[in-house]
């Protein structure tokens, strides 16, 4: 016999049964595979040799159909041999740059990407953001004061796959360090909750999903079937495991 393990949500009438074998089986009235938010795809990521890379265009893209219509700009931060001798912190200092702009300018979501750069291996950031128009003067100015090095370059994002490609590219070097995403490059938890999404189904939400999450209210969100799972399962430190014997449900032997 297969065991089963139902999660409720708010609806009855939506519901998703999961499968000791790892497959997923979907009992929800008016819902089928071709609607229910995710990719399916080969476990094995093995044979992705650019894994690490197809993730973060895949947010990357994201982000950008949450911001359809906005226009995105991006910016170069590198590390001068004076901020390395004074032992500056470059997150440190790159969180206070943020912090300012906001301050300053308000709107600010962004995506950096962390790499080191040359013989003495100095960090470069490349960041992409939305937000209002900022002087690329009042970048350079704060990161020289700030942590004695320069903005080397900026400007608009005029092609948004190229530009995925070419952060993506330093992702598979040893040079690279990491990337962030700010909450608002798509919602709040919107990282946590693919990655729960893969822990449970063994694949990524669809971006169409994560996109229609995004336009919603935060409280909207909560009431959500699939997000608040994962925010039941977060805050409780332990796995959904919610049974409503108002279903009948009937499972075939192997």
């Amino acid at each position: 016999m297969r065991t089963a393990l139902l999660i409720m949500s708010h609806s009855p009438q939506a519901y998703i049964l999961l499968l000791d074998d790892g497959a997923v089986k979907h009992e929800v009235e008016g819902l089928n595979d071709n609607n229910t938010g995710l990719v399916y795809r080969a476990s094995d990521v093995s044979h992705y040799v650019d894994y690490r890379g197809r993730r973060f265009r895949q947010r990357f893209y994201t982000g950008f159909d949450v911001h359809d219509g906005e226009i995105a700009r991006w910016f170069v931060l590198t590390e001068s041999d004076e901020a390395i001798a004074n032992g500056l912190d470059v997150i440190q200092k790159f969180n206070e740059l943020v912090r300012y702009l906001r301050r300053h300018y308000g709107y600010f979501e962004y995506c950096c990407v962390r790499h080191r750069q040359g013989d003495k291996r100095r960090i470069n950031l490349h960041v992409v953001y939305f937000g209002t128009f900022i002087d690329h003067q009042v970048i350079e100015d704060w990161w020289w004061k700030n942590y004695a090095s320069h903005r080397s370059k900026m400007g608009k994002v005029k092609n948004v796959k190229g530009q995925a490609w070419y952060l993506s590219k330093y992702l598979s070097g040893e040079d690279f360090e990491r990337y962030y995403f700010s909450k608002g490059w798509v919602f709040p938890g919107w990282i946590g909750f693919s990655q729960w999404i893969k822990k449970e189904f063994g694949a990524y939400p669809k971006k169409e999903m994560l996109v229609e999450l995004a336009r919603i209210s935060k409280a909207e969100r909560e009431e959500h079937a699939w997000f608040g799972a994962y925010l039941w399962e977060a805050k409780n430190k332990t796995e959904v495991k919610v049974i409503n014997l108002r279903c009948d449900i009937i499972l075939e032997e192997r």
